[in-house]
Order: C-alpha cells, then sequence, then structure tokens
C-alpha cells in the first residue's frame, strides 16, 4: 500500500512520512508495519499494515485535487447554531479527524461562516487554526507552493 518516503495524512495529526517499513511481533503474530514521523514533530507511529484503514491514513492530495478544495473554501453557506456547543464541538473535532481533506475544507469555511456572526469561542478558534494548518500543509507539500503563499490565497478565498 505505502512505500518508504512515501508522505501521508494521520487525520487529526499531520502529515507524516513513511520511514520504514517493517515486521513487528505483536501478541505472537508477525504483522508488517509502517513506521511513520510526523513531519513538524519529533513523533513516530508504529502503524500495522492491517490498520491502515480504520485509522483513515492516506496519502496527501494530488495536485489536481486542490481546485476542488480552493472552491470548497469559496463557496459560503448557511450556518445553523443547533444544538449545545459541546455537541458541535464533538461534530467539529469528528470531522477533523476524519482524515477526508474536503470535509476539513468544509470545516474551516463553516468556522468561517460563524466567525462573520459572533466571535469563535476559544475551542472554537483552536479547531479553525488546525484545520487550517493542516490544509495549508497539505496543499504546500501537493504543490510545492509555500505556506504563506497559500496561507494569504485560502485567507482571500474565505473573505468571498
Amino acid at each position: 500500500m505505502f512505500k518508504e518516503n512515501d508522505l501521508v495524512v494521520y487525520p487529526g495529526c499531520g502529515i507524516g512520512k513513511i520511514i520504514r517499513i517493517e515486521e513487528k511481533e505483536i501478541a505472537g503474530t508477525k504483522v508488517l508495519s509502517y513506521v511513520c514521523k510526523l513531519l513538524d514533530r519529533n513523533t513516530e507511529f508504529i502503524i500495522p499494515q492491517h490498520s491502515v484503514n480504520k485509522i483513515k491514513l492516506r496519502p496527501i492530495i494530488s495536485k489536481s485535487s486542490v481546485p476542488q478544495v480552493f472552491k470548497i473554501l469559496q463557496e459560503p453557506r448557511e450556518v445553523c447554531f443547533n444544538g449545545s456547543w459541546n455537541k458541535r464541538y464533538k461534530e467539529y473535532t469528528e470531522r477533523l479527524k476524519s482524515g477526508d481533506i474536503f470535509e476539513l475544507a468544509s470545516l474551516l469555511r463553516e468556522l468561517h461562516e460563524i466567525s462573520k456572526k459572533k466571535p469563535l469561542s476559544f475551542g472554537e478558534r483552536k479547531l479553525f487554526e488546525q484545520a487550517k494548518n493542516l490544509l495549508i500543509t497539505e496543499i504546500s507539500l501537493a504543490t510545492g507552493r509555500s505556506e504563506k503563499e497559500l496561507e494569504k490565497e485560502i485567507d482571500e478565498l474565505l473573505k468571498t
């Protein structure tokens, strides 16, 4: 599925690089595992190959998918405040950890729309920044563009 040096998205954690593939013994059974190092911190994860789908580990998006992400960021949407803050926060967190970049873009857009109606709470601001940073990092790696340049472009897209 993955090979050494592949860049992957570890949902909710960030972008990592497969630094090696090794056989590990788990409960007496030999299991092929990926050793993944997060790019933005000195953290390594060992991911059994059979768990890849369960944790939604995926390759970074292709350059050709970036315009679709930008389109989602541009589209204004109606925001309704159904349910309690705890319920919304849980939903936002699940969307952030989904591993789906299009869902991440949609979450960023939705939080931006909320910020136009009321100040974001501390938790919402934290989720907004986390979603934005994950998006910028992945698009930067997919396109080779600088993160600063992408941050400006994303901010402009959100203003529409």
